[in-house]
């Protein structure tokens, strides 16, 4: 014998309708402190920038919530331009005196 269907009531049972897919709210995107600092070394103070937007370059890629790719990326640009140019230049430096030691030894020769 089956049971009788109350008015109202579909004849099978349904499975109810899903929630509306919840987004959770996005943690607030803040700078990254080391990309900043690795930038204005960078400038000043070329291996401190270098190893300061390689950390900041690290943590941006495991915490999405920090900004400052960009930044970080330029500031191992321009330290490692900076590093090459200072680099040059002392070895500029060095040729240039090595370049007159032979007429330093004669002149204290003669």
């Amino acid at each position: 014998m089956s049971t009788p269907i109350p008015p109202g009531r579909p004849a099978s049972p349904t499975v109810p309708p899903p929630a509306p897919f919840a987004v959770p709210p996005r943690a607030p995107e803040r700078w990254s402190v080391f990309a900043i600092v690795g930038f204005i070394c960078a400038w000043v103070l070329p291996p401190a920038g270098l190893a300061c937007s390689i950390v900041a370059l690290s943590r941006i890629a495991d915490d999405r919530t920090l900004r400052g790719r960009g930044l970080a990326i330029a500031g191992i640009v321009v330290s490692a331009i900076a590093l090459l140019v200072a680099i040059a230049i002392i070895a500029y430096f060095i040729w240039f005196g090595l370049m007159f030691i032979p007429y330093g030894m004669q002149l204290r020769a003669s």
